[in-house]
């Protein structure tokens, strides 16, 4: 018997009794409150029912307590009776039941004729149709098994009313015995009421029950047969079915072909109509996505064309978006498409393939040779010529000269595109190249088991090698679309109207996000071809046999899975990282006026944040305990006290760098006698990029413990000073009004504005001193470099002297003649010196000093 639902009478009657007329000084009790409440109402004890002692009962019994009891019992039922009497939506299950029913019965009986030669292929199909026909029916039995709990536990709750003594009191007292008795009837008439729509409602609810589990044991059954015969099948997979080709055949030629196609559309048919209607909602999602898509990719074009001055330049680098945004749209979503089904039966990966091949060929029209493109239809033919054949029910032997013909048509094929791909001007033509190698083996392998007598073998092979080229390229082309998209949002986003992406930036955005796209079409194209091949299953359970294997090191019990789970979400990590700073930093560089706008040197902050998040992901996935992730970490603590001390030096102060802010990436910096532009504040080390190109890679603690200049730190400006030079008796006013007028131009600060003083009296020149301001640091050596130019230039025009310092040299005797010469060894060499700057000076050498 199923215990009582206390609280959930409780709440009933405090709900009850909060929106009746009724008050009461307490709240409403539970139903064991209330039976215990009836029994000492009724003074009924173990000891005075054995007595009988009914006077007492009478005397000790509260009649407004009795009545009010009544009452809650009377709204209790009420409610209990309207749970009973709601009645079962069937009209789902009843519409769709039979049709279910009917499906498994007819492909079962197809699946039962031992004349017909069942293929693998239609043996997963079939298994692939159960399961979801079982996790249809085990939904439904499910709603209907909670249903019958809540009939069930409503039941119990009125069967406890009923088992009260007040049921049966009498009362004596005449001035209230017709209210009394009216509430007993009510009360009784409403239990009756109660039983009857328990019983009506579970026999409806015990029907459809034995249905639903009757259908699913069944289907189980059928599942577990189907298996068997799969196994039958895998493990035969190499045995020899029909003749060697050089000998005669074997197999009886009594199939028309025809018939094997027209049976195979009509499973296909129930098999895919019933697979649709069940997962409507999976179809109603995949045609939002590509919706979405498409009112995205006309969003974008809309926008860049009105708002971009230089649009065309922006939308020449795109070949598919501008020119097919809906088809655009399709191919991004039909290669995700069968993800998002739940073991989706063969017939609709082939009807989403045909769909991804029919947009491939429209958008690749406009990237390859004519020549090329007439190879990819013939190779779309006989893709659609596999494609039937993988459908068929039965093994139809008579079709082994067909196939054996298109393996060979498809190596010629290959083989013949492959210069012309070379020549092509695609983009990664050697990973193309190797695509196709791999089509030619596979293809080779499938030649050779149908002359062998593998048929079955031949044949998946064939359509493997066919399929998992075809979707290669849907696949290349997918990449490409996504790829566009974001180039085409970047552009979008920027502000300005007449700023786009330059040409070598729009490269570095396709390199940095290019990875990552690859690597999903990658997976997306195995997944494929191990499923294609029939080994998916037997790699997913043996590899998932492996990871999940308890394995022992000492004490400690650990498995490969977990530590495959850590690695790939640190990885993970680390990507999602990389691509953040990577966006960050071109944020950044919009943002490069204006320093509080950046983010700099936060950026480690939030990789931080993201590594921390992903490694405690990581070691939540994994199941690591964290006792041992605290053995780690006291072990690391022992290495830091030994070895590790400047590491963690350096990762604390880059975490200081990131709070404290005094440098940011793009900050032009002086440090440790080195100059240059931060271009990275990494955990460990900082990379500064010299003025000269190189990249010098310096600890984040040497940025901290050195006296460190930022010539960016609160704004870009930057104060000049010029010594110049001039000849003694030059007029000072002119010389100053020169350097004023020169320095009286637009990129110089007038606030604060250019300083003239005369510095110093030298020992060859009178030195003045000129002090100017520019607005940004990066044009600080151009502006010194015209002001120069123009002092130079000005300086000449008005015949004011620079001077430049020059020795005389008096010499002390003449050289003789040649023939009296003496030895050029014996003569002490004349020198010339000669400097740039200064005034003229002589050096006393006559014979008297």
């Amino acid at each position: 018997m199923r215990p009582l639902p206390l609280c959930y009478i409780k709440f009933i009657f405090i709900c009850l009794f909060s929106l009746g007329n009724f008050q009461y000084s307490s709240a409403f009790q539970s139903t064991s409150e209330i039976l215990s409440m009836g029994d000492s109402l009724l003074g009924l004890t173990k000891d005075t029912v054995n007595a009988g002692n009914q006077d007492t009962v009478k005397q000790d019994r509260n009649i407004n307590t009795v009545i009010q009891t009544m009452e809650q019992y009377i709204m209790a039922t009420n409610h209990i009776n309207k749970v009973l009497d709601r009645q079962v939506d069937t009209t789902q299950i009843s519409e769709q039941l039979p049709q279910v029913e009917m499906s498994i019965e007819e492909v079962r009986g197809r699946l039962e004729r031992r004349n017909r030669d069942i293929n693998l292929r239609y043996l997963n199909a079939l298994n692939n149709f159960t399961d979801y026909q079982t996790r249809r029916i085990e939904k439904w039995k499910v709603d209907f098994d909670s249903r019958s709990a809540e009939v069930l536990n409503a039941f119990d709750s009125l069967r406890e009313i009923k088992k009260d003594k007040i049921l049966s009191l009498t009362l004596e007292d005449p001035t209230i015995l017709p209210a009394f008795q009216s509430q007993l009837k009510e009360l009784q008439t409403r239990i009756r009421t109660g039983d009857s729509l328990f019983v009506a409602r579970q026999l409806n609810l015990v029907n459809y029950q034995s249905r639903l589990s009757n259908v699913l044991i069944a289907v189980n059954d059928f599942k577990e047969e189907i298996r068997e015969r799969e196994r039958k099948m895998e493990r035969a997979l190499f045995n020899k079915e029909i003749n060697f080709i050089w000998d005669k055949s074997t197999y009886s030629r009594t199939k028309e072909l025809l018939k094997v196609v027209s049976h195979s559309v009509n499973i296909n048919r129930i098999i895919l109509k019933g697979y649709v209607e069940a997962t409507r909602p999976v179809l109603i999602w995949v045609l939002g996505l590509i919706l979405a898509f498409f009112l995205w990719f006309r969003y974008l074009l809309r926008h860049i064309k009105s708002e971009k001055e230089f649009s065309d330049i922006i939308l020449q680098r795109t070949r598919f978006i501008p020119n097919n945004p809906l088809l655009s749209a399709m191919v991004i979503v039909l290669p995700l498409a069968t993800f998002f089904y739940r073991s989706p039966p063969v017939v609709l990966v082939v009807v989403v393939l045909w769909l991804l091949m029919l947009v491939t060929t429209v958008l690749i029209r406009s990237i390859v040779k004519k020549k090329i493109y007439l190879f990819w239809w013939v190779f779309l033919v006989i893709f659609v010529i596999y494609s039937i054949s993988n459908l068929y029910i039965e093994t139809a032997y008579e079709e082994r000269w067909v196939l054996l013909f298109l393996s060979f048509v498809c190596i010629g094929l290959a083989y013949s595109i492959i210069s012309e791909i070379k020549d092509s001007g695609l983009n990664h033509t050697r990973y193309v190249i190797l695509l196709i190698q791999l089509f030619m083996i596979i293809q080779g392998l499938s030649a050779v088991a149908n002359v062998l007598g593998r048929y079955s073998l031949a044949k998946i092979l064939g359509v493997a090698a066919t399929t998992s080229l075809m979707q290669a390229v849907g696949l290349y082309v997918f990449v490409l679309v996504i790829l566009e998209a974001i180039y085409l949002q970047i552009e979008m986003g920027k502000k300005s109207t007449t700023e786009y992406t330059a040409y070598f930036d729009f490269q570095d955005i396709q390199s940095k996000v290019r990875n990552i796209f690859v690597f999903l079409a990658a997976a997306i194209w195995l997944y494929y071809l191990t499923t294609n091949l029939t080994i998916y299953d037997y790699l997913f359970e043996n590899i998932s046999a492996f990871l999940s294997k308890e394995r022992k090191i000492g004490q400690s019990t650990f498995n490969f899975g977990s530590i495959s789970t850590f690695i790939i979400i640190i990885w993970i990590s680390g990507i999602i990282s990389k691509y953040i700073s990577y966006f960050a930093e071109a944020k950044d560089q919009k943002m490069a006026a204006n320093r509080k706008q950046r983010l700099g040197s936060s950026i480690l902050l939030i990789k931080l944040a993201v590594f921390t998040l992903g490694f405690l992901l990581a070691i939540t996935a994994a199941g690591i305990p964290l006792d041992n992730v605290a053995i780690v970490l006291g072990a690391l603590s022992v290495g830091i006290g030994f070895g590790l001390q400047t590491i963690i030096n350096n990762l604390v102060s880059g975490i200081i760098l990131a709070f404290e802010r005094p440098v940011q990436i793009g900050d032009v910096i002086e440090v440790g006698g080195q100059s240059g532009v931060v271009k990275e504040v990494g955990i460990r080390a900082s990379k500064i990029q010299g003025w000269d190109g190189s990249e010098l890679i310096m600890p984040n603690g040497d940025l901290l413990s050195q006296q460190l200049i930022n010539w960016t730190l609160s704004n870009k400006r930057r104060r000049i000073e010029l010594f110049i030079g001039v000849a003694y008796g030059s007029d000072s006013d002119k010389v100053e009004g020169v350097f004023k007028k020169v320095l009286d131009r637009e990129d110089i600060l007038k606030v604060p504005g250019p300083s003239v003083f005369l510095q110093n009296f030298a020992e060859s020149a009178v030195e003045y001193r000129l002090l100017f301001w520019v607005n940004d640091i990066d044009i600080w050596v151009d502006m010194r470099n015209e002001v120069m130019k123009d002092i130079y230039k000005r300086f000449g025009e008005e015949n004011i002297e620079i001077p430049f310092p020059q020795r005389d040299l008096y010499i002390k005797s003449m050289p003789e003649s040649k023939s009296a010469q003496p030895d050029k060894k014996d003569i002490p060499p004349v020198e010339k010196e000669q400097e740039k700057g200064g005034r003229d000076s002589k050096d006393d050498t006559s014979p008297e000093n």
